[in-house]
């Protein structure tokens, strides 16, 4: 008998006790038609998982009772997306499918030919829901850990990052040498990545003269020109692919 799976925040975690949410406590109840004393696993994106009990399903909250802890640490590679922004709703399917393919961080990325320009205000509307599809995408695919969405920033404070990735790596359609799997065999030891996908009309001269000058490795995806969201997605794929243990 399978043991129904549900996320919950670390803040709702104390040693002995879960506390479970309303809308977690509904679908549970009655949408399941659990009662007390029934098993449920729940994680809590950052890598704990908990075997538990119902407590007492009569009382307004609700509580379960651990049995066993278990934590997952993370495992390579760790790759960080610098994903330039792109237009309309396509960073919301970015997000999704990177984090759906095993991305650990996504950082949307101002870039010269980047065309939005939004407020604080929206900026950070756009960050929430950016952060709450990524926790939905790691719940679908049953991922212990949530990718973690950061704060847009420019390209030119992307780049300071550098010394932080054993490899980073500038998706770029005009590099001729090298494709992305030479790269990533050449690095074969590497642990953590950085991939850096330019928005809708690519990375500016200027910008890759920057990103090569402070170590990112240029490489091509192929023959053929393709969509900034696929790219992205391409890319994370074919590192998990190369340097992960699948």
């Amino acid at each position: 008998m399978s043991v129904h799976r549900f996320y919950v925040s670390p803040t709702q975690i104390t040693k002995d006790t879960i506390h479970i949410g309303e809308s977690e406590r509904h679908y549970l109840l009655n949408v399941l038609r659990l009662k007390a004393g029934e098993c449920v696993q729940v994680f809590d994106g950052e890598g704990n998982s908990y075997i538990a009990t119902l407590c007492d399903t009569r009382v307004p909250s609700l509580y379960a009772s651990i049995l066993r802890h278990q934590f997952h640490p993370p495992t390579p590679p760790y790759i960080t997306l610098f994903q330039g922004l792109p237009k309309f709703d396509k960073m919301d399917l970015i997000v999704q499918k990177a984090t759906e393919v095993g991305v650990n961080q996504i950082v949307p990325m101002n870039c010269q030919r980047s065309i939005p320009k939004h407020t604080e205000v929206a900026q950070k509307n756009r960050l929430a829901r950016w952060q709450r599809i990524a926790n939905e995408a790691a719940k679908q695919c049953e991922r212990t850990r949530f990718a973690k969405v950061h704060n847009v920033q420019p390209m030119a404070e992307c780049l300071t990052r550098m010394g932080t990735f054993d490899l980073s790596i500038l998706l770029w359609e005009n590099e001729e040498k090298q494709g992305i799997k030479a790269v990533l065999r050449n690095h074969a030891q590497a642990k953590s990545i950085g991939l850096f996908v330019g928005p809708e009309g690519g990375f500016s001269d200027v910008e890759v003269e920057h990103a090569i000058q402070s170590g990112c490795v240029p490489a091509t995806l192929g023959p053929t020109i393709l969509r900034t969201e696929t790219a992205a997605i391409v890319s994370v794929a074919l590192v998990m692919y190369e340097l992960g243990n699948a």
